[in-house]
């Protein structure tokens, strides 16, 4: 059975979260989510967001709906605040939580760091000013709230928006690994040779398979059978070639 991975794009609506001139954290936490979505969306996961636009929902409602869905984990995102100088990414759980839940979100969090290389501040437990933060306390799963950088520093605002993709991408690759799944490359048609281009010489090696003159492997085989008909042909070489010239 698939696992299933909650998304939750903290505040929203009349809830805009830390504020820096017009830039706002339910700005910023919604871009990540739907990146992030649509990165899972064609792995081996279930994946939902509390909010897909800019729309206030209470905690627990964000709470009850990962709990009835029976998420297997509930990733909350946010951007920290405070002095201008204060910078780097942390990782909240909830104060009780067990080895196991700190041992997730340090991988989550030393995953984040190493792409946007800002200072790592550290798993912590609880929250700032009170007890626990409500996605913690009152969501049944493995769960974390993770700040990414202070939107109160201009660098680390710089460093959000310039590295926005690839923290997605270390946050999915992560995120499944955290539920027990593994990260799949996803299959660009006509990438035969898988090196992120579509070229002519993709079109030779399908045209070579085409004529029985070489193997392909099966995701190979996927890339290469741009017309779906579930057979590497002449054809699809055709349509590799035109692809890498740009001929619609």
């Amino acid at each position: 059975m698939a696992k299933k991975i909650y998304i939750d794009a903290g505040h929203g609506g009349v809830q805009p979260g830390a504020v820096n001139g017009k830039r706002k954290e339910s700005d910023d936490t919604l871009r990540l989510a739907l990146k992030l979505q649509a990165l899972l969306k064609d792995q081996d996961c279930e994946v939902r967001l509390s909010r897909s636009k800019d729309v206030d929902i209470k905690i627990n409602d964000r709470c009850r709906d990962a709990n009835n869905w029976r998420a297997d984990y509930f990733l909350s995102i946010h951007r920290n605040a405070a002095s201008a100088s204060a910078t780097g990414n942390e990782i909240w759980i909830y104060s009780k939580a067990n080895e196991y839940t700190e041992a997730k979100a340090r991988n989550i969090l030393n995953a984040v760091c190493k792409v946007d290389g800002l200072k790592n501040r550290g798993v912590k437990r609880g929250a700032p000013s009170y007890t626990d933060y409500g996605v913690n306390r009152d969501t049944n799963m493995h769960s974390a709230l993770i700040e990414l950088g202070f939107i109160s520093n201009s660098s680390d605002n710089k460093v959000y928006d310039a590295k926005l993709d690839a923290i997605a991408l270390a946050l999915a690759k992560v995120l499944l690994s955290v539920v027990g799944s593994e990260w799949k490359e996803p299959i660009i048609m006509g990438d035969v040779n898988g090196d992120g281009k579509v070229t002519a010489a993709d079109a030779r090696e399908t045209l070579r398979t085409a004529a029985q003159l070489e193997t392909l492997s099966e995701k190979e085989k996927v890339a290469a059978d741009m017309n779906g008909d579930g057979k590497v042909t002449a054809a699809d070489a055709r349509e590799i070639l035109k692809e890498s010239a740009g001929v619609k």
